[in-house]
This record gives C-alpha cells, structure tokens and sequence, in this order.
C-alpha cells in the first residue's frame, strides 16, 4: 500500500474524529496547513491543531528523500506559526512511520514542548501513533543509551 500524503492525512483524520473537527483542508496545490481542526469538546472552541502531512517517496532516491521529509514537513509548519495565546494552537506533523522515527529523534524535545509540537506517526497499514512533546525526550534518552 502505498503511503501517499492523502492517506497519511485520511488516517490522521480518522484517529482525531471523535475529539477534533476539521474546518480546513485545502484543495490540492493550495497554500495553507494540510488539516486545520478545532478541539469539539472545549466549550469555547477556540482551540486549534494544525497539522502538516506529508506521504512517503517511491522515486529511485526515495531513501535520501524519505530521511529528510520531515524537516521540509517542519519548515512548513514553522512558517505558519501563529501564536495567540499559550497552547490555544497546537501543532503537528504527520509522516510515514519512518520519517516520523527519525524526526521524533532529532527534533530537540524543548523545541517541541515550547512549540506544542505533535508527530503523528502512520505505518504500512495506516495505523496512526500519536506522539506528545513529552515523548520526544523518551525516544532521544533511548538514542543515547
């Protein structure tokens, strides 16, 4: 099964429907964060995760390419930040279970504690782990061991 950036945003849809709405996706080529979706179950609604996705490569240099997505996944969502109040957005990226590993390993776990940063992880067969800040520094302690 392929991996592609629409499965990987279908599943990350899936997993967060019960709690989250989505009130953007945009079309195809349009600029903007791959989901936007508003916490249902805050009264005040006013709480947001965006999220950006991408789908894994199968070209002939997929290896480099799938190593570094996620840092291209990262920029994109550094450059949307939009801060209104402390931990009223929250953010995430969602990636093929490979590059969600290697990001989950070297993105510093006080860069995402500070940014509400989330990886959301999608293997092979579409299931989705969540990943919080906090667990960034469970999986960089393991690296150094």
């Amino acid at each position: 099964m392929e991996i592609t950036e629409t499965f990987v945003v279908n599943k990350i849809k899936e997993k967060l429907g019960t709690k989250w709405k989505v009130i953007f996706e945009p079309e195809l080529h349009e600029r903007g964060c791959d989901i936007i979706l508003r916490d249902e179950l805050n009264k005040h609604k006013a709480r947001r995760f965006l999220i950006e996705c991408k789908g894994k490569s199968y070209a002939k240099n997929s290896r480099s390419v799938n190593e570094t997505i996620w840092l291209f996944a990262l920029g994109q969502l550094i450059t949307r930040m939009s801060v209104i109040a402390k931990h009223a957005y929250l953010y995430g990226l969602g990636l093929p279970e490979a590059s969600a590993q290697k990001a989950l390993r070297r993105i510093p776990w006080q860069a995402a504690k500070h940014l509400c940063l989330h990886i959301f992880s999608v293997d092979d067969n579409g299931a989705v782990t969540k990943y919080l800040p906090k667990d960034f520094k469970v999986c960089q302690k393991k690296k150094n061991r």
